[in-house]
């Protein structure tokens, strides 16, 4: 089942505009965070969305996160999964919940469906062992909050079909996301691998008496994260210019980080019972209720303005 054809537009992967049909019907299986809210994004789009959960206080907790979209929710995974042409499931972190998951959607859904995952961290060929169609199933990577982020990173299993990410990604904008299409499965996809090889280079840089931890925020939130939240770091090289860019990796990629192992930092926090802000402590130093408040709210503030400031720039 490909995008079908409707007066809505998107821009296809070449960049050419399309028109896309978002599937009729959609399952979450899943209503934690993330769950309700990709729920939420499908729904205020008019697609007919089932959210569904194995526990009531779940689905209690989602309700506060859906908006105004038609979600019907409930505790019964195969009514959710019967006749789906999506099905999108974000339950707990772990290969064998996920393949049963799967494989009852393989068995209930439209017979055409696309399956996809919300991992971030298992290998997609391990979730697609036993599916009868794996050229149907692929990754559907959306970022907390799924309702603020942009980006979303569409994922390959190794027999995933072409169409079948061509679908995904076509939906993606269509719900008014960014795709990132990543054709293949590499531990970590595209974000986190990005992510992490800044985390482990700011940690050496605390743990070698460079910076502080707030001064690498810092570095990020008025440096380098607002200038990528403009024109990414490519272009950016671009701007700049290859030739001086390559003097400056000469000089600076054997001066990097390459530890194997995590941050001396994470170890003694883990060890003193600080988890960050759901504890009350974390690398930042105390959290009060009120100043988690605070965090979240700037998060959230930053992020609804980002497409608006773009919006007609040239972003691509």
């Amino acid at each position: 089942m490909g995008p079908r054809r409707s007066e809505r537009v998107g821009s296809s992967l070449d960049g050419t505009v399309r028109g896309v049909e978002l599937p009729r019907v959609v399952a979450v299986v899943g209503a934690g965070t993330m769950g309700a809210g990709i729920a939420r994004i499908f729904a205020e789009a008019g697609t007919s969305v089932r959210l569904t959960a194995r526990r009531e206080s779940s689905l209690r907790a989602a309700r506060n996160r859906l908006g105004k979209g038609r979600v019907r929710l409930g505790t019964s995974l195969d009514e959710a999964l019967q006749g789906a042409e999506l099905v999108v499931e974000t339950i707990v972190e772990e290969a064998e919940p996920k393949r049963e998951v799967l494989a009852r959607a393989e068995q209930l859904a439209a017979p055409d469906a696309i399956l996809a995952t919300n991992t971030s961290s298992l290998r997609l060929s391990t979730l697609a062992d036993g599916l009868v169609r794996p050229e149907r199933f692929a990754g559907l990577h959306f970022l907390n909050p799924p309702e603020l982020v942009e980006l979303v990173e569409v994922v390959g299993a190794d027999r995933t079909a072409p169409d079948t990410l061509d679908s995904l990604a076509g939906w993606v904008e269509v719900l008014g996301k960014s795709p990132v299409v990543v054709r293949r499965d590499v531990p970590g996809f595209v974000v986190n691998r990005l992510q992490y090889a800044l985390l482990r280079e700011a940690y050496a840089l605390v743990d070698g008496g460079v910076c502080s931890f707030a001064d690498v925020d810092r570095a990020v939130t008025h440096g380098l994260g607002a200038r990528w939240s403009a024109i990414g770091p490519f272009e950016t090289m671009d701007l700049a210019g290859l030739d001086v860019h390559a003097a400056v990796a000469r000089n600076l990629w054997p001066e990097l980080a390459n530890e194997a192992e995590s941050s001396p930092s994470i170890e003694r926090a883990l060890r003193a019972g600080a988890l960050g802000v759901k504890s009350g402590r974390g690398l930042r130093g105390e959290y009060s209720a009120a100043a988690a408040a605070a965090l979240l709210e700037r998060r959230d503030r930053v992020l609804r303005a980002l497409p608006g400031l773009r919006k007609g720039k040239g972003d691509t």
